[in-house]
Order: C-alpha cells, then structure tokens, then sequence
C-alpha cells in the first residue's frame, strides 16, 4: 500500500506545474456557505491547496485581519501575474445561519470544483473547534464541547478521547478533513490574554495525558490532528494578533514544559503542527518559529522527530505583517519548513502571496525540492484520508444522524454538567430561591459565537432561567457594558433580591468583560452571582458573592449552568481546578484595562511571566 500511495504521490508531482505546487502550499479561509467568483478562483485560478471554514461569517475584502490591510504596496507583480475576483461584502454582516446538512453539501460541491482542476486534487478543508468561544461553526444544533481546560477540570482522560472522537466524526461526516486543534500551549501564565481556557492546563505532567487522548481521538476518526501554537504561547502576556512576542525561558526549562507538551502531541501521532508566531531566543534570537529553520527543521524534525505536515498560523497577523510583508513572510515560512500557509482575512492579497512563493522558487531563494517536498507531505495525507476517491460524496443523512443522535446530545449535555465548579458561594445564595425576585443580566455573545437559531442564540442563559422561575427581572448587555447599562443595571437591581449575572471572557473583546459591572454592583450594595467561563480573576473577579464556572460559552455549558443554579443540578464532586491559581494572589485587583505581565513567580520548573 505504501509503494503504491509513493508512486501515486510522485506521479501527481511530476504532472504539476510550478504555479500548481506553490497553490497546493496555500490555505484560504472560505467564509459562509455561498460560492462566490473569489470563493471559485480561489480554487481553480490560484490551485488552493485546502479551505478554512468560517461559515458564521461573509466573504469580504473588507474584512480586514484585526484592523489591518494584507496588501503589500510594494509588491514587484511578476509579468505572469493575475489577480483573481474579489467580493466586496458588507463586513458588518454576518453569514446565514448553516445547517450541518447544507454545509455537508456546500463542501461537496467546492471539493467537485477542485477534483475538476487539471491537477485533480481535493482540497483539505479545516476549522478551529476548540470548545468556549472558539467553535468556527456552531449552528444548526451541532455539537458542541468545553474548551480543553474545562476537559481538565473533569480529570477523566477516557472522556476526553471520547469527546474528540465524536467532535471528528461529526465534522468528518460533513466533509472536514482537519483541525486546528489540540492546543499544547502550557499557559503557565495567569494574565494570558490570548490562550487561557484554550490550554489544558498549567502542570505538562497532567495534560500531557489529555492532549495524547484528543490527538488519539481526532486521528482514530481519520481527522487530522494539528497540535498548537509550536513552540508554546502559555507563558505569554501578549496576543501574536497584536505584537511579536518574545519568549525568554531558557532552553531547560523550554524542554521541561512546553516542549514536553509538544513532544505528547508528537509521540501520540498528530499528523499535523501549527506554528507560533513568537520568538524563542533559547532556539532562535532573530526569527520566530513561523520563520525560523532553526526551530522547524532543526529542532522540531530533527530533534523532535516530528515528519508531519506542518502549517503556520494565520500568517497576517500583526506578529509577522507588522515586520515582514506577507508575500515575503510566506516564502520564508515555507523556507523555513511550513508546508501549508494559513490565509485567514487575506482576500485581496491571496494572488500576492501565491506569486511571492512562485517568484523565490525562480530566483532561487526558494528551492523547488523543498517546495516539492511541501506538496509530497500534503498529497500523501490527503491519499491516505482516501480524499482522492471521496472528496465531494460526503453524505448529508449521515451527518445528520450523528448531530441528531440522542446517545450524542445526552453526551453532550453529560460532559457540560461535569465540566461546571461552584468556585465560591461566600454567603450560601446557592441554590436560588424562588421567592426572591432576582435581576438576571445576560451579556450579550458576540454574534459570531451564536448558531442564530433557537438552540444557540443570544438570550440562552435568560431562556434557561425562565424555565426554573418567572419571579425575574430580565436585562442584557454588551459583552462590555456601556455606561448606560451599567446605569439601567443598578436601577433595575434596586427592584431585586440579588443579581445573577454573566461574566464571560473572550480574547477577541479587546475592551474587556462586565468585571466593572461586578463592582458598580457591588459598590451599590447588592449581592452577585456570576456564571463565568473564565476560570481565572478575570472571569471570577474577587467581589461577587457566589461563583460558577462552567469553562464554556457553548449552548450546554450556559443552560447547564442556571441548572445548577437553581440547584436542578449538582455539582460533580470528582471535578476540580485544573490550574495553579496561587500566582493570582500576587496580582494586582482586576480591572479593564489592557492586560499586564505578571509577577515573576516560581512553581517547579516552570517561571511565571517570563514572556
């Protein structure tokens, strides 16, 4: 089977063209579920390798990536080159909300276009499904699971095998052969503003045993499992969307911690690995991972032993654009080792980065064996995931049947309940009387986290409530409360026995949470029960009377949590704090301003704040 998968390999290569290889190197992100003239070209004009699904969302040229335009002014266009079409949708609106069975079959009708290209070679279609706020897709009642911190604080590494292996079977079904996931980051620091729940844990001894559990799980289910951000970003106080970070543990204890966490990832057989954008001097002092052959090629295949394919993070991030332009960055990139190049908001410079990875192979800056060698690495994962016989025949009745399989929603709504903590009741408010009238306020989830439909929509918690007692007063606001509902807040909870409130954590909401809600309450004399995902003090705060932590934003893990509440549930007594959370006393008190670095503190091995 081997020699045969060899020779089919080498057949294709020997067929392709060089503008056909340098294309198979390329990931774009295909927003929503329409064809577009840019979704197609993108495909059949710039020989896309694979497609990151975003189907919440609208294709634009004015999305731009976190603010940011990708187009590099100074790009020297080669005398061979083309643009392709562009789409100009409002990037204020947001996509439709997609069924599981219409995706399946929007993915079978792109992996068609693709199997017609002269190549003949389907596309690998991925997507983040981390759990908490970062599921790419989240409608039409699909199954949806903490984040693997929550999975952690459950303690039971069967269960976390299974969960993985449910969450790949039902995207195998509609068609999705990767995902970016599981993250191996250790996030050893508590004002991490970008990993937090994303990462098992703190301790590489304990999620070790889970991040060998989820890659078994993925790849038992013929998904391929990329381990993430290499060669670690637990220990950061800064978010690679925004800056270059740089990374100053020594190599000791780079090897102790992150790169042991890796290593499970490795050893347990994940087929894939996302790069960091972050500097590591221990390995590197100029480049970051992304860029660096020292660190791909040197330290991860050749010490490591890692032979997977290996894919860069989005690559226009702010952490390479602000320095390097991206068709620079993406030559480098594959250079460096990457096999795959993430294109997320990148529209309108799709043509660029193609062409920038063409023109370094024909001057000589980019070998065309390393290239080939890229192109191998793909097309021998994509044979073995038979893409070659079933791309674009997914069918929609079995997708359906997974995501509407009882033994799987009874699953999921199991592992929700398990993954909640009670992390303090100081006045014994829990569980909630039905006699006192209480005020619920419910911040709104950004719209991008919501299936928009009546299992995944932005009133789920209030829903919820409404089911244990009538005796409410029912408020929302935004994820970060304007000072005009911080005023209606403190107006309505004069009427109220005690305030039950969300405060959730989200990365992307770069002005903060409803912590100063907590406190205008507080300061106003009122008790406060918050529902957080966010084990840290950025989700518990250090003022509100009673918390509960459910780790998840996602529709099971909401409605559970006003559940226990109401006292309908119990906590599970085997679920503990999957993290050190003694570093915190040192912090200063929470506030809303941009996050800060912690104090230096020593735990084992492992320094805080050395990022």
């Amino acid at each position: 089977m081997s020699k045969e998968r060899d020779d089919f390999v080498a057949a294709k290569i020997a067929k392709m063209s060089l503008l056909e290889k340098c294309g198979q190197l390329l990931t774009f992100t295909w927003r929503g579920a329409i064809p577009t003239p840019s979704g197609i070209e993108q495909i059949t004009k710039l020989q896309a390798g694979g497609l990151c699904l975003e189907p919440y969302a609208l294709e634009t040229c004015k999305n731009l990536y976190w603010g940011r335009s990708q187009i590099d002014p100074n790009f020297k266009a080669p005398k061979d080159y083309f643009d392709i079409a562009h789409t100009w949708f409002d990037s204020r609106g947001f996509g439709i909300s997609v069924t599981p069975e219409e995706l399946t079959e929007a993915l079978n009708n792109m992996q068609k276009i693709a199997m017609n290209r002269p190549s003949g070679i389907p596309l690998h279609i991925t997507i983040d499904m981390e759990g908490d706020f970062k599921n790419d897709y989240s409608a039409g009642g699909v199954l949806q699971f903490p984040p693997p911190m929550g999975i952690t604080a459950i303690g039971d590494v069967d269960l976390a095998y299974k969960i993985a292996n449910l969450m790949a079977r039902q995207c195998k079904a509609m068609g999705i052969t990767q995902f970016y996931h599981p993250v191996c980051d250790v996030n050893i620091n508590p004002l991490n503003p970008e990993i937090g729940v994303r990462s098992f844990g703190d301790d590489v001894k304990v999620i070790s045993k889970f991040i060998d559990a989820t890659v078994r799980g993925y790849e038992d289910a013929g998904i391929t499992a990329t381990i993430k951000h290499f060669a670690g970003r637990g220990d950061s106080a800064t978010d690679a969307h925004d800056v270059l970070d740089r990374c100053r543990g020594d190599k000791k204890r780079m090897q102790e911690v992150e790169l042991a966490a890796f290593q499970a990832g490795v050893d347990a057989g994940a087929s894939a690995l996302m790069t960091a954008h972050t500097i590591y001097p221990a390995f590197d002092e100029e480049y970051p991972a992304t860029l660096s052959k020292k660190i791909l090629t040197d330290l991860l295949r050749g010490e490591m032993g890692f032979d997977g394919i290996i894919v860069s993070d989005a690559i226009g991030m702010a952490a390479i654009l602000k320095k390097w332009p991206l068709p620079q960055a993406c030559a480098m990139a594959v250079k460096a080792g990457v096999d795959h190049i993430l294109l997320k908001a990148d529209d309108e410079s799709r043509s660029q980065c193609l062409f920038g990875i063409k023109q370094a192979v024909e001057s000589g800056e980019l070998s065309e064996e390393r290239v080939d060698d890229a192109v191998r690495r793909q097309l021998i994962r994509k044979y073995d995931q038979g893409l070659f016989e079933k791309a674009g025949k997914m069918d929609p009745k079995e997708t359906t049947a997974i995501v509407r399989d009882k033994i799987n929603i009874d699953f999921s709504w199991e592992v929700a309940h398990k993954a909640l903590l009670v992390v303090r009741d100081n006045k014994k408010l829990l569980p909630l009387s039905k006699d006192k009238k209480i005020l619920v306020i419910e911040q709104l989830i950004p719209y991008e986290f919501l299936g928009k439909d009546m299992y995944s929509h932005p009133h789920m918690f209030c829903e919820q409530m409404t089911r244990h007692s009538t005796n409410l007063i029912v408020d929302d606001t935004g994820f970060h409360a304007e000072e005009d509902e911080v005023e209606e807040a403190l107006r309505l909870a004069k009427e109220a026995d005690l305030v039950v409130m969300t405060n959730y954590y989200a990365r992307i909401e770069k002005r903060g949470n409803n912590t100063h809600l907590v406190k205008a309450l507080k300061a106003a004399g009122h008790d406060v029960v918050v529902v957080t995902n966010f084990p840290y003090r950025k989700g518990t705060t250090t003022i509100a009377d009673a918390v509960v932590c459910n780790f998840s934003g996602t529709p099971d893990s909401i409605r559970v949590s006003a559940d226990l509440l109401f006292g309908a549930v119990k906590p599970c007594p085997t679920t503990k704090m999957p993290i050190d959370l003694s570093a915190e006393k040192d912090l200063p008190e929470e506030s809303d301003a941009a996050p800060k670095k912690a104090k230096e503190k020593k735990r084992g091995n492992v320094w805080k704040g050395k990022c």
